[in-house]
């Protein structure tokens, strides 16, 4: 089964407890100009992909989603979609929700009640590809061993994902050891951002929270960990680059036969990056890989030029360009890229997939 593992959920509600019946996002209280910018030409570039449906330039959760549908059904590089969630901001000296502060909320249960329904169109137009749930608990809220415990007895749920830095969680914290502990039981893998965050204003300002070397104290109790992004910069000229130091760091981590820790490679198709894709090919072992997309964030096509960047042919960079499918497009730059196909597939050596092929 070929899996993207990282896609972002995302909508449009603004009544934050309505939750469990649709996406909550508000950055208006909390704003930064950069984000604000971004999201700006994230709809934008989701309106050119016709997935606004009423024509009121402004794309609903429900066009969200029913893009996603349409993209997954006609994708001729991908069989699966693990579809993100992402906790609200909770304190972490008392718990309590921090409303200003989350700026976007998709909750498990709405998530997992939407990826239901898709799944099921799927099954009865008979198309074989699917939907997984990647939840999301932070182990800052009171009721975390509650939330969690929901995830783990969901079939559809095959991996937890944070963000410290938008989530203010600190993962060296002791207090988030009977956490750790429950996702090691449960061969349940953490996904966790590491490196810059710019597509949130809590990320911004509090990224000293997503550095790499935070993930000892899951992997320290057992957890299999996936670190997104390969921890690179996303913007080389400003932020530091620690690919050197991560792949050392995965180095010391994954001595004998099995991987505790693994990069994905989401991202890494925007322009920014582009100059690091050497160096990150010829850095890491492709068995310590799995694919993400990253999506809605744009896999670029006009960067990857011909003869010009890494490894790309004519032939591949006019397939590129003519693929507008964005999760394909995403798989074809990798390729022509160096990257083999054999990480597409990774993911079913990492995920908490389900037994039964109807889920």
């Amino acid at each position: 089964m070929r899996i993207d593992m990282h896609c972002h959920a995302l909508g449009k509600g603004n009544d934050i407890t309505a939750v469990d019946g649709e996406v909550y996002f508000n950055p208006e209280d909390n704003q930064h100009w950069f984000t604000r910018i971004l999201y700006n030409l994230l709809e934008e570039d989701l309106v050119r992909m016709e997935a606004d449906l009423n024509q009121d330039q402004t794309i609903s959760t429900e066009e969200y989603f029913s893009l996603l549908y349409r993209l997954l059904s006609t994708s001729e590089e991908l069989d699966a979609l693990v579809l993100l969630a992402l906790d609200a901001v909770y304190s972490a000296r008392d718990g309590r929700l921090d409303e200003r502060k989350t700026d976007l909320w998709v909750s498990n249960g709405f998530l997992l009640s939407v990826i239901r329904d898709l799944n099921e169109k799927m099954k009865q137009e008979g198309a074989a590809k699917r939907f997984f749930l990647g939840a999301s608990v932070s182990p800052n809220r009171r009721d975390w061993a509650e939330e969690l415990e929901f995830v783990l007895s969901q079939p559809e749920a095959v991996l937890v994902k944070v963000i410290p830095s938008v989530q203010h969680i600190r993962l060296m914290n002791n207090r988030h050891r009977e956490f750790y502990e429950m996702l090691a039981s449960a061969r349940m893998p953490l996904l966790c951002h590491v490196g810059p965050e710019y597509s949130f204003p809590e990320g911004i300002r509090r990224k000293e929270l997503d550095d790499f070397r935070y993930l000892e104290k899951p992997l320290e109790k057992g957890v299999t960990v996936i670190a997104a992004h390969c921890a690179t910069p996303v913007f080389p000229l400003i932020d530091k680059n620690v690919i050197g130091e991560f792949y050392r760091f995965m180095r010391k981590v994954n001595t004998g036969s099995e991987v505790r820790l693994w990069a994905d490679t989401s991202g890494l198709s925007i322009a920014t990056r582009l100059p690091l894709i050497p160096e990150i090919i010829d850095t890491f072992p492709p068995e310590w890989l799995v694919h993400g997309s990253d999506f809605p964030i744009p896999a670029d096509s006009w960067p990857h030029l011909p003869l010009v960047t890494h490894d790309v042919t004519p032939e591949e960079y006019l397939s590129i360009c003519k693929t507008g499918n964005p999760f394909d497009r995403d798989v074809r730059i990798k390729r022509a890229h160096g990257f083999p196909n054999s990480i597409i597939e990774n993911a079913l050596k990492v995920l908490r997939l389900p037994d039964s092929p109807d889920v």
